[in-house]
This record gives structure tokens, C-alpha cells and sequence, in this order.
């Protein structure tokens, strides 16, 4: 009896040294790493850009807001937009302050005066050719509009007011650009009857636009429509430019 009970406290205890031999120990916790936090990247809207457009004008300005197809920016207190595709570069950053250029006396009021009503000739050709026009049609519109241009450039064209001089530039490149429209109707209305112009026949047009290769060619070819429309948008593009620097402060 008494080796029965020495024999069952002796499986008992090697039972509870297997037991404790085979019950895991609790492993350590990994020390948590702390979150990465990643340095934020730059803040476009509301930074210092300078554009250069494909016409070498230079904008320097705060951006106001950044697409995939445009930038808006505020310069000189005035608002404007310009389309990704007519700006030749994009400058960010307020580390080196832009350039002071020597202040340009405002136009005159006589010249804000007449710059207005020439600029009320090209946008009543705007309007007629978003709302569609003939080819009869825009030859009567585009003589009436070289008439009371021309007779506004013969009264400033000699103006030594840089301002001025830039304004008249404008607006006589957007009747030169309703010119060129013209000139590509007359073209696809006569050896291809298939709307289209041989590029060998525009290469001056060509060489000041390149983007109208890119958004009209088709094997050597453009297609007229395409490059009508084109023209006519920088037209109304140059007016605009034209319109923003007459709102200017100008001289009594």
C-alpha cells in the first residue's frame, strides 16, 4: 500500500514537470515603430511662379489654381488663365525675387478710349465665329474688321509708350491670325476636295504655330476645320491679353 502511494506521487510529479516543460513561454512584444511621417510635398496653389509663354511673354505671378489643362494665376491684382499648351516654361519658388523692371507709364485715355472700340470690332468677329459663320460671311466680317483696325494701328503704331505699343501688337496678331483662317478656307476649298491643306502650303504658318501640326496633321496633311479653329482661339486669346492690359491704371 505505502509503495502504491510512493508510485502515484512520483508519476504525479514528473506529469507536472512535463506540463511546465511544454507550456510556452510568452514572447516578447516587438517594439512598435513609430508612424514614418513623410515631409509634405510643396504647395503649389498659392506659390510664386513665373510663366514664359510660346510668344515670349513672361507673367510672374501667385497661382490660384492648377489642372491638367491650365494654370490661373493672379498678377499686377489681375486674374488669368492660361492653357498648359501655350507655355513654353514654368519657373516655381520665391527664393530669388523677380526682376524690377523700370515702371511703364500708363496709356494714355485717348489711346484706352480708341483700343476699346477696336477691341469691340474683334470680339463681334469672336462671336460670329463661335456662333458659326459661311465662308461668304467671314470675308465681309474680316474686311469690315481689318478696316477699323488698320485705321487704329496707323494712329498708334509710332506710340514710344511700351504699354501702348504692346497693345497695338496684340491686336494686330489677332487679325493677322483671322487673315491666316482665311487664307487656309481659300486653301481647302480648292486642290483638295476633302476639307484638308497640303502642310507645304502653310509652312510660315507652321513655323509661328507648331501646335497646329500637332492638334490638325493627318499624314502630311491638315485638316482645314482644325486649323480655322485654332487660329480663331489665339485670336480671341491676343484680345483678351489686349483687353486685361488696357484695364490698367491709365494717365488723364
Amino acid at each position: 500500500m505505502k509503495a502504491s502511494i510512493t508510485l502515484l506521487i512520483t508519476l504525479l510529479l514528473i506529469g507536472s514537470a512535463h506540463a511546465a516543460q511544454t507550456r510556452k513561454k510568452p514572447r516578447p512584444r516587438a517594439p512598435q515603430k513609430p508612424a514614418e511621417t513623410r515631409p509634405a510635398g510643396p504647395r503649389i496653389v498659392g506659390s510664386q511662379v513665373l510663366l514664359v509663354t510660346k510668344n515670349g511673354d513672361r507673367i510672374n505671378g501667385v497661382i490660384l489654381d492648377l489642372t491638367a489643362y491650365s494654370v490661373r494665376i493672379r498678377a499686377n491684382n489681375l486674374e488669368s488663365v492660361h492653357a498648359l499648351d501655350t507655355i513654353a516654361s514654368m519657373s516655381f519658388g520665391t527664393a530669388t525675387p523677380p526682376v524690377q523692371r523700370p515702371e511703364q507709364p500708363p496709356i494714355r485715355a485717348e489711346f484706352s478710349r480708341d483700343s476699346n472700340r477696336a477691341l469691340e470690332a474683334i470680339q463681334t468677329m469672336v462671336t460670329q465665329t463661335n456662333a458659326g459663320t459661311n465662308y461668304t460671311d467671314y470675308g465681309r466680317q474680316l474686311t469690315g474688321l481689318r478696316r477699323d483696325i488698320d485705321q487704329f494701328i496707323g494712329l498708334y503704331s509710332s506710340s514710344e509708350n511700351a504699354l501702348e505699343t504692346r497693345i497695338v501688337a496684340l491686336l494686330a496678331g489677332a487679325v493677322t491670325d483671322y487673315n491666316w483662317a482665311r487664307t487656309v478656307w481659300n486653301l481647302k476649298l480648292g486642290r483638295n476636295s476633302d476639307g484638308t491643306v497640303n502642310e507645304s502650303e502653310v509652312t510660315d504658318l507652321l513655323a509661328l504655330y507648331p501646335d497646329l501640326r500637332e492638334d490638325s496633321s493627318t499624314g502630311g496633311k491638315l485638316s482645314g476645320d482644325k486649323v480655322i479653329a485654332g487660329l480663331w482661339r489665339k485670336a480671341a486669346a491676343k484680345a483678351d491679353r489686349a483687353r486685361a492690359l488696357i484695364a490698367q491704371p491709365r494717365s488723364d
